[in-house]
């Protein structure tokens, strides 16, 4: 149960500690940049100050052999000629620590150089500046080591335990709020484990904040009210099923039991017709209950241009004359996507059903409203009262009138003719005619 949000929750605490870890490294790099360049800065101007006390202490008068010196690791005086004249006391006997020259326009220049005298292995940066003496102008470098790319070692132990301290704080806050985040998730997984076929009756909780986590929780509520419901269905029409089935069948039992105790006296050709009448019914059923099946299982059927009322008008010149005539309204043009098959079975479902109904006619319409083919049935009968207009589309669903005029009839044609139009992204109703029966299926047309 638990580790699927352990994982989530360790791979984001673990993506937030590797991107805090980039920004800490990128500061750092910022901070240690700009330090060096602070130091070089501040080397620089040490350099050039020092150069300038050169230059106002020994501008009229010779410097001496040996400079003393503090704020430069070394200097020295070179004359035009490029010999040394002055130098402090570590460069005392070493030649020249450095070779250019600074201009006599700008009569300043710096290098940083990494072969001077006295200081091996190490890079240096030394200022050059002209001083004007009596016995001739005179240059004079001073040095200062050059500072370490990291600053010092100090500021990179400070960097490292500001790093280590924040990476820690990002990994423990991001931990904790990834678990608080995805505690309700917890918890609908606790609540969905608890769900079996037989006990569809649990919903998982929803929290209190408007999130995309108690949206989730909201589908996932709203799918398990739709499968509850569907199983329901599928329970009460297994139910329906086996009872209407199994009626037919006791029947036949009971006459044959009653037959076989006094054969002699039994009217064997009535008890033939009777029988047969019974295996009809359960073979009607039977087969309602398998086109259901299959409008269940697949919708994609394979649909083609389908003009309402050549289609109507071919099943109706192939339909065997009933009770009462059949009179048509089929306005041309109304041209669906539809099964061809399927609509004619929901066609004659229709015509079965309003003729059994009708008191002296049945009236067949097909027209277009908008974009909207209309398929409609219409009979001139008694009628159906409101509160039965969407009863008589369940599965099994007879009333008193229908069963005293078709006592052999499923009570499945009606629910299959609805489940049809769906498969058609249509629908089927009852509409108030003013008198009579008048069942309405409604499809998207086609251009």
């Amino acid at each position: 149960m638990g580790w699927p949000t352990w994982s989530i929750r360790a791979r984001v605490t673990m993506l937030a500690t590797m991107v805090a870890a980039v920004l800490c490294v990128l500061t750092a790099w910022l901070v240690l940049d700009h330090r060096h360049d602070h130091e070089m800065d501040h080397r620089l101007r040490r350099l050039y100050s020092a150069d300038l006390e050169m230059v106002h202490r020994f501008a009229h008068r010779a410097p001496p052999p040996v400079l003393h010196v503090w704020e430069v690791a070394a200097m020295q005086f070179v004359d035009r000629a490029g010999r040394v004249v002055s130098a402090s006391g570590r460069f005392q006997g070493r030649p020249r620590m450095a070779m250019f020259v600074p201009s006599r326009r700008h009569s300043a220049m710096d290098r940083r150089l990494c072969a001077v005298p006295g200081f091996p292995g190490r890079c240096m940066m030394v200022a050059a500046m002209w001083v004007p003496a009596p016995g001739g102008d005179l240059i004079v470098y001073s040095a200062l080591p050059d500072p370490p790319w990291y600053g010092s070692q100090e500021l990179v132990a400070r960097l490292l335990a500001g790093s280590a301290l924040w990476l820690a704080v990002v990994a423990l806050g991001t931990y904790h709020l990834v678990g608080r985040t995805l505690r309700p998730v917890e918890d609908m997984t606790a609540e969905l484990a608890e769900i079996t076929a037989t006990d569809l009756g649990h919903r998982v909780p929803v929290p209190a904040h408007h999130d995309e986590i108690r949206y989730l929780a909201t589908i996932v509520n709203h799918t398990l009210e739709l499968l509850e419901g569907a199983v329901q269905r599928e329970r009460r029409f297994t139910a329906e099923a086996s009872h209407d089935l199994r009626t037919p069948i006791t029947g036949a039992i009971l006459r044959l039991e009653e037959a076989l105790l006094d054969p002699d006296t039994v009217d064997w050709p009535r008890m033939a017709k009777e029988l047969l009448s019974d295996v009809e019914r359960q073979q009607a059923i039977a087969e309602d209950i398998l086109t259901l099946a299959r409008l269940d299982a697949d919708r994609s059927a394979q649909h083609q241009r389908t003009d309402l009322a050549e289609l109507a008008r071919t099943e109706l010149q192939r339909r065997v004359p009933g009770r009462v005539p059949i009179r048509t309204d089929l306005a041309q043009g109304v041209v669906v996507s539809s099964d061809r098959l399927l609509i004619a079975r929901l066609l004659a479902n229709l015509l079965d059903n309003a003729q059994r109904h009708a008191a002296t006619a049945v009236t067949v319409t097909v027209r277009a409203e908008d974009d909207t083919a209309i398929l409609a049935v219409f009979d001139d009968g008694a009628g159906i009262a409101p509160e039965h207009r969407e009863i008589i589309f369940e599965r099994f669903a007879r009333l008193p009138a229908s069963r005293e005029r078709d006592p052999k009839g499923t009570g499945l044609g009606l629910a299959i003719c609805r489940e049809i139009a769906h498969a058609h992204r249509g629908t089927l109703t009852i509409e108030d005619p003013g008198q009579g029966t008048c069942l309405v299926l409604r499809m998207p047309l086609v251009d």
